[in-house]
């Protein structure tokens, strides 16, 4: 589902669906944001395992047969930013949503977080879960602010002697609207 383009300042901004072979450019952005995001949240070691095992093209390319919808967010045709979800019961579950870092603070993650949602409500889902790693304080509140609230905690050993401390969080009524 290919969202209506709404402006960002003068510029066209769309959440499109990613295939596979819009997957490169999704590993692409992952690789910039992880590097710039975790370092210090779970160290360097860890930031490299997690993109080997999430984001290499086999790996997007698994999920996708698997039901996970890649979508990439564009600004002026330009790849800003991706999210993934997939239906889980009655429930989308927000697996991946990430923005480049220059647009931090830009209000295009609050956009990214809604447009996703509406997605998953055009599917009929009424609840979206996802979890968070527990030190990554700008995720936490971006998420609280979109209406999302902490549901509980998971640590899950990953392989590579690494674990997902993790935040479990939860939103429901999902807006059938998005945020201009």
């Amino acid at each position: 589902m290919t969202l209506p383009v709404r402006h960002h300042g003068h510029e066209p901004l769309a959440l499109e669906p990613a295939d596979d072979a819009e997957l490169p450019c999704v590993a692409a952005l992952a690789e910039v944001i992880w590097w710039h995001c975790y370092p210090p949240i779970i160290g360097s070691a860890q930031v490299h395992y997690m993109l080997g095992r999430g984001y290499a093209l086999r790996a997007l390319r698994d999920a996708r047969r698997n039901g996970t919808r890649f979508s990439l967010l564009r600004l002026a045709g330009r790849s800003i930013g991706f999210s993934a979800w997939r239906p889980d019961g009655k429930a989308g579950f927000l697996d991946k949503l990430y923005l480049h870092p220059r647009f931090h603070g830009t209000g295009l993650g609050r956009w990214l977080i809604e447009a996703t949602c509406r997605q998953m409500a055009a599917e009929g889902l009424d609840r979206v879960t996802l979890r968070v790693n527990r030190y990554n304080r700008p995720a936490i509140r971006a998420y609280e602010r979109a209406g999302f609230r902490v549901t509980g905690t998971d640590c899950q050993p990953i392989g590579g002697g690494f674990v997902m401390d993790d935040y479990l969080m939860s939103r429901t009524a999902i807006p059938g609207g998005l945020l201009d």
